[in-house]
């Protein structure tokens, strides 16, 4: 359990410091120097988003809430959640949105982290044949 006690920390740390970094900079999301008030506002949006889901990890860890049902199938949406953020941002650099790739290599990363930690904690064995 505690590597997927791991997850849970690695994950809040870098959701509030992103979340943080985007509401107070929304610009370092986009590539374009004259972005209208609606896109930095659903910038904003997405750190407030990323701040919050931060948060939630953290209550998960701080409070080890791990052993609620639910813990294994948490950490697998996390880990898909970055996946996910790894396609959308490459995506998004690849039209030009985004300036640079950062944020699709970050998400990639912590998404195999992710999944090791993940089989780790849950174990991979074959089914035995009967």
């Amino acid at each position: 359990m505690k590597a997927l006690k791991n997850i849970f920390l690695i994950n809040a740390i870098i959701e509030i410091t992103g979340g943080v970094v985007v509401m107070i900079n929304p610009d370092l999301l986009l590539n374009s120097p004259n972005t209208d008030d609606m896109v930095l506002n659903i910038s904003k949006a997405l750190g407030i988003a990323a701040f919050t889901m931060g948060v939630v990890s953290y209550q998960l860890y701080r409070h080890e809430l791990l052993n609620i049902r639910g813990s294994k199938m948490i950490a697998l949406i996390f880990m898909l959640y970055h996946v996910l953020m790894a396609f959308t941002f490459y995506s998004m650099y690849n039209i030009d949105i985004t300036p640079h790739i950062g944020a699709t290599g970050l998400h990639l990363v912590v998404s195999i982290i992710f999944a090791i930690l993940y089989f780790q904690t849950v174990g991979i064995e074959p089914k035995s044949r009967k």
